[in-house]
């Protein structure tokens, strides 16, 4: 429209003539480089005639509407951010209206209209108070009442922001290993000095331990049932003192020991830098209070216990971060809690053991890293004996009971992070563990009995084939 003379074909005189237009989308602007002022003035008329607002524009409204579906991300969080980015700018740009004044060389002051760099005040209050832009959560999209120029700033904003997120799938193994051993030795002696017929009769002998472990507790007990010999190997000698029999010589041995192979490998799957946290165990009942109204005279009030529940077993709570070349970083939080075996049904309520780490790391994007752990070895001994007679050598072991005993733990934690980063990935990962729990299971079958009718348990049914996408077929002719 430019140039009359490209219309027509004629070719032109001088290619100085030539008028030459570029767009800058940044700015919404053009770029015009002409001859001479009759072609930009003609240019300046057509682009006048073009740009024209529309109908609601024209009428007030504060813009176009565009409706925009996100495939990634929350519809809620990507309008907040967007509101504050966009209220930030606003507050940052010049007010609407206002006349700066301008000094010229030749001394007169000229005044220019500015505005801001989202159009009218209307804009502004809108991006300030949030009705710009608006999310529908239902549909998971976007409400934007806009004008051309501000709507592709913002969708090109959106489309960086409404990428898929990479996901990070980490994979966690705690090792405890213990070994208990023990061992006790032992010989006491009893023995009743008097003849038949004496009322007093006096007793000579060593007592060591307690319950079934003490001659004493044993030989008063063992016509009632009430006290058993305690564990290991009991040799005992009984006399008759007074047409009694009487307990006069015991002696023990024992020892024991045990281990403990515990290995628990949580897994947990999360979006980059979203927490995700696992938990399992169990809800043990603790006794934190209780009234009784034994002792009272009224009798009206209804004995009672309050009951804490705890969370008792292993909980992993993580939060990843990927940086640009691929490490990971993570904020981990795990605990493993177990009730001690020996106190389950104590007065007082049982002990939990506890072990938790709190820890930042960074690690490689399928790299193993050690968390931390625990390197305990514990031993402890006890030792009986009468003054003097027990540090006899060799002979000093009639009189004497001694228990030895040494407990070694190993707790380790082990974290080993793996990036995920497209649907393929996600499909391969879940396959592999789901074929590791198909291929426990056929491996947990039970052994066939003619017996017992039952015998087989529950499989997991095989993953579906994949089906492979049929070709177009080329269109056929007439």
């Amino acid at each position: 429209l430019a140039e009359p003379n490209a219309a027509s074909g004629a070719p032109a005189a001088d290619g100085s003539y030539k008028t030459t237009i570029i767009a800058e989308p940044r700015s919404n602007t053009l770029i015009v480089r002409a001859a001479n002022q009759a072609r930009l003035a003609l240019v300046k008329s057509l682009v006048d005639k073009l740009d024209q607002p529309s109908p609601s524009t024209a009428n007030g409204a504060a813009g176009n509407i565009y409706v925009v579906y996100l495939k990634n991300a929350s519809a809620v969080q990507l309008a907040s951010t967007l509101r504050a980015a966009i209220s930030g700018e606003a507050r940052n740009a010049p007010s609407v209206g206002s006349t700066p004044v301008t000094s010229t060389p030749g001394g007169t002051n000229t005044t220019a209209q500015t505005s801001s760099s989202f159009g009218s005040s209307a804009n502004a209050n809108a991006a300030t108070t949030g009705g710009q832009i608006q999310a529908d959560p239902s549909t998971n999209a976007l409400i934007i009442t806009a004008s051309e120029p501000q709507y592709r700033q913002l969708r090109a904003v959106i489309d960086k922001l409404d990428a898929r997120r990479a996901q990070v799938y980490v994979e966690s193994l705690i090792a405890e290993v213990s070994v208990d051993r023990a061992a006790e030795f032992g010989i006491q002696w009893q023995n009743a000095l008097g003849k038949a017929g004496d009322g007093t009769i006096g007793l000579l002998g060593t007592n060591f331990g307690a319950g079934g472990n003490n001659i004493l507790s044993l030989a008063v007990g063992a016509a009632t049932g009430t006290v058993l010999p305690g564990r290991g190997l009991n040799i005992g000698a009984v006399n008759q003192t007074n047409g009694v029999y009487v307990l006069g010589f015991l002696a023990r041995f024992l020892e024991e020991s045990g281990s403990g192979n515990v290995l628990s490998t949580p897994n947990i799957l999360t979006l980059d830098n979203e927490e995700a946290e696992i938990k399992i165990g169990q809800k043990v009942p603790f006794v934190t209070g209780q009234f009784t109204n034994a002792g009272t005279s009224t009798g009206s009030v209804n004995p009672f216990q309050t009951i804490e529940r705890q969370d008792v077993g292993l909980k992993l709570k993580i939060k990843p971060q990927i940086s640009e070349n691929g490490t990971v970083k993570l904020i981990v939080e795990q605990e493993v809690s177990s009730v001690q075996a020996s106190t389950a049904n104590a007065a007082n309520g049982p002990t939990v053991n506890q072990r938790t780490i709190k820890s930042n790391v960074l690690v490689e994007d399928g790299a193993v890293v050690v968390l931390g752990g625990l390197l305990q070895d514990e031993y402890s001994g006890n030792r009986e004996q009468l003054p003097g007679l027990g540090n006899i050598p060799i002979l000093g072991n009639l009189f004497r009971n001694e228990s030895r005993s040494r407990k070694k733990t190993n707790l380790m934690v082990f974290l080993r992070p793996v990036v995920v980063r497209d649907a393929a990935s996600t499909q391969q990962l879940s396959n592999d563990r789901y074929e590791q729990m198909r291929s426990g299971q056929q491996n947990a079958q039970p052994e066939e009995s003619r017996v017992v009718p039952i015998n087989e348990s529950a499989v997991m049914p095989a993953l579906p084939a994949p089906t492979a996408t049929p070709a177009r077929s080329a269109p056929k002719g007439p």
